[in-house]
């Protein structure tokens, strides 16, 4: 069986999580979304796992504590795919971000390949189609900052080689290749004049062009640039929450005139503006803390984050309703249609989701709450996982010559 006990599992495991948030269960609907989830290619594509796996020394074959992924929580989230982001902060781009980024692919094979009986890498989306049939999870790879590249299209493709099937182009700054859209100012006006030869060589190694945190202008840029579709792997709604991460309602409309789609994004500060306000309020009033922690730790990420994270614990706003994130994804389908919204959870990369969401497990409860909108199970589907399976189908059928790899 694809799913062999997802309904048995996720019964538990969802009805615990209504009974905790007091939500009231529809029997009846749940079970109805329980099948659609069962039969539908379930995709996440933005999922922050490495970057614990390499700070907290995480097993990803075994149940958790820390962090919001497993391969466990994963199977009981009815998830058949998941982008691992090679994560390098703006940060490092100066300190050989590149050594950071193989050393990240090299744990994420490591990892994958000690549970050959739970899971594979997919490189395409034949292998993805392939695993779908079977009980293993598919894990893809992409990139969250183009850094490491290091202004050298070799290296991009040496990437590629390595299974990296999409790149993030910035993070929370400006790099070589765009600018942010939480830079304080610009450094390109968009993308730089290499960022536009990073987009066509991406395009002709059959790479998906990903445009969240990118500037306004430069998103625009890639639009104009790009001959095949792009995504947003992990991004929100600006009229919704009203932040510079968001994606605006024109910036949508292109995406969708492009063939692309939004993949919306699980974090609260994203999905409630009251949230994203009381974080930064959070962010203002323990930033000599931070700065200090920062110092004190320069030498230790890990024990910077496991510092940083109880700071931010001790006024943690409470998380929105899971609604909210519904609100997000009908948004999408109200303005620009059904074919162009995904969802990319940015899981152990954010720290906050809306209730019932806390985790990979929680995967079908976004089914549930769509079917109670209305929504069809062809639709449903569209979301959870066909809209993104077509663009990566053209980015791949748009490539031009050999990457030089063997997949």
């Amino acid at each position: 069986m694809k799913k062999q006990g997802i309904i048995y599992i996720a019964l538990l495991i969802i009805f615990g999580i209504g009974l905790i948030h007091g939500e009231d269960i529809d029997k009846k609907l749940w079970q109805k979304a329980l099948e659609i989830h069962q039969h539908a290619l379930v995709i996440d594509t933005h999922c922050d796992t490495p970057m614990i796996m390499m700070n907290e020394n995480i097993d990803i074959g075994k149940r958790n504590d820390k962090g919001d992924f497993d391969l466990i929580r994963m199977k009981e989230g009815g998830v058949d795919a998941i982008f691992f982001a090679v994560f390098v902060s703006n940060d490092m781009d100066e300190k050989q971000p590149s050594k950071i980024a193989l050393e990240t692919i090299d744990e994420i094979y490591r990892q994958v390949g000690a549970y050959p009986e739970l899971t594979e890498i997919a490189y395409s989306t034949q292998d993805i189609k392939k695993l779908h049939k079977t009980a293993k999870r598919a894990i893809l790879i992409g990139m969250e900052n183009g850094g490491p590249v290091e202004g050298s299209l070799p290296l991009l493709r040496i990437f590629y080689r390595l299974g990296v099937r999409y790149i993030t182009l910035t993070h929370s700054n400006n790099n070589h290749i765009s600018d942010s859209s939480t830079a304080k100012e610009p450094k390109w006006n968009g993308l730089s004049e290499f960022g536009k030869e990073v987009v066509k060589e991406m395009n002709d190694l059959g790479m998906i062009i990903d445009v969240s945190h990118i500037s306004d202008k430069a998103f625009y840029d890639v639009i104009e640039q790009s001959r095949v579709p792009v995504i947003a792997s992990h991004s929100c709604v600006r009229a919704l929450c009203d932040v510079p991460r968001n994606m605006s309602d024109d910036m949508i409309k292109a995406l969708a005139k492009n063939g692309g789609v939004i993949q919306i994004n699980f974090f609260s500060g994203f999905l409630d503006k009251e949230f994203y306000d009381k974080s930064e309020e959070i962010r203002r009033k323990y930033k000599p803390e931070m700065e200090a922690l920062k110092e004190k730790y320069k030498d230790d990420r890990k024990g910077y984050w496991a510092e940083a994270v109880k700071l931010w614990r001790k006024d943690a706003p409470p998380a929105p309703e899971i609604e909210t994130l519904i609100d997000h994804i009908e948004f999408v389908i109200k303005l620009a249609g059904i074919d162009h919204v995904g969802l990319g959870s940015d899981f152990d990369g954010a720290g906050s989701f809306p209730t019932g969401l806390e985790d990979i497990s929680g995967f079908p409860l976004i089914t549930y709450h769509l079917l109670k909108r209305g929504y069809t199970e062809s639709d449903i589907k569209k979301v959870l996982g066909e809209n993104f399976m077509r663009i990566f189908e053209k980015v791949e059928k748009g490539k031009k010559g050999k990457t030089g790899g063997s997949k």
